[in-house]
Parts: structure tokens; sequence; C-alpha cells
């Protein structure tokens, strides 16, 4: 007969067969969850499992012994280079100055040494000026000479005497007058405005002025600038119809003709290109009033 816990089975009795069972099933239950909770491992990997372990101590331990070695590193400096500390070097300025004189250099220099010679390039800038005056000249130059060709064009269509024989030989019989100048003036009424021009085939403000007069003997510049300044200034009042009105920047001039019903103060002259020579009233209170004595 089998036995169980040592009895034989006539001897147990139902309660102690019961009892083991449930032992035995417990036990195995146990045995079971043991073995879901924690597999089994091979013999091979725990073979190598316990030299890697061993690997892992040795490497953490060398990374302290290397991290030791740099904190070591970094700090010497700073104790280095700390003059308080024992054994280094004295840095004071009493030293200093000592080392200065022990190792000082010197040079001799004669006294008859030659200053170095200093030279600079010669040359000169344009200015802006300079050049925006040579571009006004060069047109001044242009406008001049084809004013000048202009005005011999018109020349060569006249055929009487010019200013200059004009003053050499005084027709005969003239006296002079201001209401004669500027009677003889509007002679030329309607002549065409010409840029230089000095004959009645065309005249320009200044050689209108220049024209006329030496027909009464009086010789003038061809330049209404000059002609502002010959003679004398009189005012409004002591003016004379004849007389030469000249504005004061010496851009024009012409011949004063008195005043209009209105109070106009009238000139008579040749205006500007495209004008010919007119009466009508002056646009600018900017002038004066030459006298040329006779």
């Amino acid at each position: 007969m089998a036995e169980l816990n040592g009895k034989t089975d006539g001897a147990i009795t139902r309660r102690e067969a019961r009892e083991a069972f449930q032992a035995r099933s417990e036990a195995g239950a146990m045995k079971r969850r043991q073995s879901a909770q924690e597999p089994a491992v091979p013999a091979s990997v725990a073979s190598v499992a316990k030299p890697k372990r061993k690997l892992k101590r040795f490497a953490n331990l060398f990374v302290l012994v290397a991290a030791a070695g740099i904190v070591g590193t970094i700090a010497i400096p700073a104790y280095a280079f700390n003059p308080s500390s024992q054994g280094h070097a004295d840095s004071s300025s009493a030293v200093i100055d000592t080392m200065k004189k022990a190792n000082a250099q010197s040079a001799d220099v004669a006294t008859t040494a030659a200053a170095p010679a200093a030279a600079h390039e010669d040359f000169q800038a344009t200015s802006v000026t300079d050049i925006q005056s040579a571009k006004q000249a060069a047109a001044n130059a242009a406008a001049a000479k084809a004013a000048a060709a202009t005005a011999a064009k018109y020349t060569a269509a006249y055929s009487g005497p010019t200013a200059a024989q004009y003053l050499t030989q005084v027709p005969a019989g003239t006296s002079y007058s201001l209401a004669d100048v500027l009677a003889t003036a509007k002679k030329y009424a309607g002549t065409p405005y010409v840029y230089g021009g000095s004959t009645p085939a065309g005249f320009d403000c200044s050689g209108f002025v220049m024209f006329v007069y030496a027909q009464f003997g009086v010789s003038l510049p061809h330049s209404s600038s000059q002609q502002g300044h010959i003679g004398q200034t009189v005012s409004l009042a002591d003016a004379q119809p004849g007389d030469v009105i000249a504005l004061n920047d010496g851009s024009h001039d012409g011949f004063y003709a008195g005043t209009d019903a209105s109070g106009n103060v009238l000139i008579f002259d040749a205006p500007k290109p495209g004008g010919s020579v007119g009466e009508r009233p002056i646009w600018t209170s900017a002038y004066h009033i030459q006298h040329y004595g006779g």
C-alpha cells in the first residue's frame, strides 16, 4: 500500500488526506508563481553576466580617477600664480625696478645726426567752384561767338555808318541835347533784337545806346554794366528823357522816356531775343539813372 506522510492508507484519516492534498497544491502553486516571476536564465547567459558586472565596476573606478585628475589640473594654475603662495618669486615694485636697472638698455645718438628729410607730393586738385567757373566761361565764350556771328550777319546787311564812324565825324548840324538823343533813338523803333548787334540791322540793349549816343559824339563801351557806371547818377526827379536807365545788377539798360499818365517810368530799349526796339514801362524798381554830359 502507498504511504502518505509516513503513514499507510489504512492509517490516514480523511481530514489528514485533505490537508496533505491542500499542502501539496499550495506548494505547486507557489512554485508556478515563482517560475512566472523569475524566468530561468540560461547557464551561458549567467556565465557572461558576471564578467560584465566586473567591467562596469572597473569603468566606474576609472571615471572617478580621471575626474579627480582633471579637477587637480584645473586647480593648479590658481595656486601657481598666487603671489602670496610660499616659494614663489617676489613681484613687488622694488624688485621690478631692480630688474629694470640690471637689464637696462641705452643707445647713443650723435648730436650732429641730421634730421630726417620730409617731402610731399606737389599736386593740386581742381575745386568744384573752378570746374563750374570753367563751364560758365566756356558757355559764355560759346554764346559770345554765336552772337558775334549773328551780329556780323546783320551788320553785313547794313551799309550805313557804324558807331565808330559816327565818333570820327559827327553829322553836320547836330547839337547835343537829351531831347534830340531820345528823338534819334525813336527813329529805330521796330529794329529786331540781336545779341551783340550795334547797327540798325539789329541791336542789343547796350549796342543800341552806344550807336545813338555815338551820333552826338559821346563814346560809350558796348556793355550795359559799364554804361551804368559812366557819367553822373541822378535822381528820378532830376532825370530828363534821353538819359540812360541802367539796372542795378548791370544786366540791362535803355533810354529814360519819362512817365506815362499812370506815373509809370518808361524805358525805350532793345528788350530781349525775339523782341524789337520800343517803349514800355520798366518792370523793376532796382534801377538808377545815368546822365552823360554834353
